[in-house]
């Protein structure tokens, strides 16, 4: 199995494919079935992510996106849907009343705030839709698959047997049950794990027992010095003056 990110990236998402899946209620599926919603989430992740870039580009000439970019990008991807379409919206504009005709009217100032309470509210509703879909019930079930609900939320992960365990996400879960076949080195280096240690590589059957010291002595046989002075910090190797 190859250990590419593209790779490590795909199969993580596999994961969270399944636990959505299981949270709508499908608890079996064709593995190409599977493999074709893992594609269809990769490129709709992808196409957020690089609709976030063009709106952040476009608005302020910068790669840092805004919450104002990201809104963009998950309306162009259809994820909030705006109450109207930008025609109707600038009618709306054109025909809401002025500042002068709110003073002739009779309780001007009141109509007034009152229009733009309900202006607000239509201009965020579908951000306001989209936060209770992430607060409510479907999404907190989602959360309680994949073992991610706090201690204090009075929901517990149903394990083997339908046994109710404590809260474990399924990545601990996952490494706990592999733990007998796989020694905890073996995360040594990973995303899984700590940090690798650095450790010089031994070369066998000559002389030169390390790299480092194989890059010395060809140095000194080369005529070759290291510089390290570039103005980046970065390393120059240069011939040296014969």
């Amino acid at each position: 199995m190859s250990n590419s990110a593209p790779t490590l990236h795909a199969a993580a998402l596999r994961i969270s494919v399944l636990h959505i899946l299981r949270a709508a209620g499908f608890h079996s599926t064709r593995p190409s079935v599977l493999d074709a919603l893992v594609n269809i989430t990769e490129r709709y992740l992808l196409l957020l992510a690089t609709s976030t870039a063009s709106h952040a580009l476009a608005n302020h000439n910068s790669s840092t996106p805004t919450l104002s970019d990201i809104r963009c990008a998950l309306t162009d991807a259809g994820v909030l849907l705006p109450p109207g379409s930008g025609a109707e919206d600038a009618w709306t504009e054109r025909l809401r009343p002025s500042d002068a005709d709110y003073d002739a009217m009779a309780y001007g100032a009141v109509r007034k705030d009152l229009d733009a309470r309900r202006h607000d509210d239509a201009d965020t509703a579908d951000v306001r839709a989209f936060t209770e879909w992430i607060a409510g019930d479907k999404h907190k079930e989602i959360r309680r698959v994949a073992g991610q609900l706090g201690e204090d939320s009075g929901s517990r992960v149903a394990g083997p047997g339908g046994a109710v365990s404590g809260h474990e996400d399924f990545l601990t879960a996952l490494k706990r049950r592999n733990k007998p076949v796989v020694d905890e080195e073996r995360w040594a280096g990973t995303i899984l794990g700590r940090e690798a240690e650095d450790r010089d590589l031994l070369i066998e059957g000559g002389e030169v027992e390390s790299v480092n010291e194989w890059s010395r002595r060809f140095r000194e046989k080369n005529g070759v010095r290291r510089k390290t002075d570039d103005v980046e910090g970065d390393t120059q190797i240069e011939a040296a003056p014969g």
